[in-house]
């Protein structure tokens, strides 16, 4: 959540390039891929120091390295520093994900993980719902505040971390410490990973270029604010309310009807044009974000053998770092060249595509998983 409350820098970085450094929507694009580049490797580093160094030492070095990342960014002075310093910046933000998610497999029993990362995702969204507002706020005045913000916040993680968290990495499979053969011939795993690719490619249009569309319409960064934390408040109000009864449904079906549901959203924005209209499509996308947020985790923690879970999270992370480099420059080629139909409808088709797919996996998925919590009850 301390975190979270800093969390201004990327969903304001599309319009900080265009607007406050004056560059056009597809040099934006291509910078803010940059940031994608760096998150593309992020998370698989991310996962493979969770499993060999610790969870806590990786949480505190992604945190530390963003907050560097981030003053380095807002002080880049040239295109080619700004590419240089976004790139940093991905590389370290996302490095600290496979290891939360590894601490909430390590401490938690399979039947209460969905509830978990959960509460876990609910508590995020309560510092992002400060951050939306304050972040369009704070962009209206001065975009350098924003990186200010989000350094102090990340480093107000890692003292957290460094002062609050005991290791949590089991003992005795310090013997496999190689890389992702293992989790990479794991066919299910890669398939949910695909899967959630797609579903990452269109969730990052609420960063990229809906605030675009919505400055196009005329209603700028502070409308785009307000539209947006309808995100972080629905996810507050609601996610306490459903996670009991998600977490007792086909996990499978819960996955895929979130991924299905992003992209209903997301459609339904072709038909926007004020602030309480895009708010709306923002409650419908993120009723399926908390879905899939709240599934999607403990499904890869229940395939996953105890000592890959860190490598496992980072294979199923890295495909957000793939979806954060293909997303703005996919995302603003298509605005730019084909208009908000192409863009929108993409984002339906394509999330009906992923679902389906990870639904005629569906009885292949709950066989692993039963598998693996006989083995796991076993030992």
């Amino acid at each position: 959540m301390i975190n979270r409350l800093g969390y201004v820098v990327e969903p304001f970085l599309a319009l900080y390039l265009v607007h406050g450094r004056g560059l056009s929507v597809g040099v934006a694009g291509v910078l803010i891929a940059c940031f994608g580049a760096g998150a593309f490797v992020s998370q698989p580093l991310g996962g493979m120091l969770a499993d060999s160094v610790g969870r806590r030492t990786t949480i505190i070095l992604g945190m530390t390295g963003s907050a560097a990342g981030f003053i380095a960014l807002g002080l880049a002075p040239t295109l080619v520093a700004i590419g240089i310093a976004a790139a940093v910046c991905g590389l370290a933000i996302d490095l600290y994900r496979p290891a939360v998610a590894a601490i909430v497999a390590d401490i938690v029993p399979s039947e209460h993980r969905a509830r978990a990362y959960g509460l876990l995702y609910w508590g995020l969204n309560i510092g992002v719902g400060v951050a939306a507002v304050a972040g369009g706020f704070l962009a209206q005045r001065s975009y350098w505040f924003l990186f200010a913000l989000d350094a102090a916040t990340c480093i107000g993680f890692a003292v957290v971390i460094a002062v609050g968290l005991p290791e949590t990495r089991p003992q005795g499979h310090d013997e496999d410490h190689g890389g992702y053969r293992a989790a990479l011939s794991d066919g299910l795993l890669v398939a949910l990973a695909a899967s959630a690719f797609v579903s990452g490619v269109v969730y990052l249009q609420s960063f990229v270029t809906l605030p675009l569309v919505m400055t196009i319409h005329g209603l700028g960064p502070s409308g785009y604010g307000l539209a947006y934390v309808v995100n972080p408040i629905a996810v507050i109000v609601l996610q306490p309310m459903t996670i009991r009864w998600l977490s007792k449904q086909r996990l499978v079906f819960v996955f895929v009807g979130g991924s299905m549901l992003l992209g209903l959203g997301f459609f339904l924005t072709l038909f926007a044009h004020s602030v309480p209209a895009y708010a709306a499509t923002v409650l419908v996308w993120t009723l399926g974000e908390i879905a899939f947020n709240a599934v999607g985790p403990a499904l890869v923690a229940d395939l996953a053998p105890v000592h890959l879970r860190g490598r496992y999270n980072g294979v199923f992370g890295t495909s957000f770092g793939a979806a954060a480099f293909v997303a703005p420059i996919l995302g603003t080629l298509t605005l730019q060249h084909l208009g908000e139909g192409w863009l929108w409808g993409g984002c339906l088709l394509a999330s009906v595509a992923a679902g389906g797919a990870v639904l005629l996996l569906g009885a292949r998925i709950d066989a692993r998983r039963t598998l693996m919590l006989e083995a796991a009850r076993g030992s």
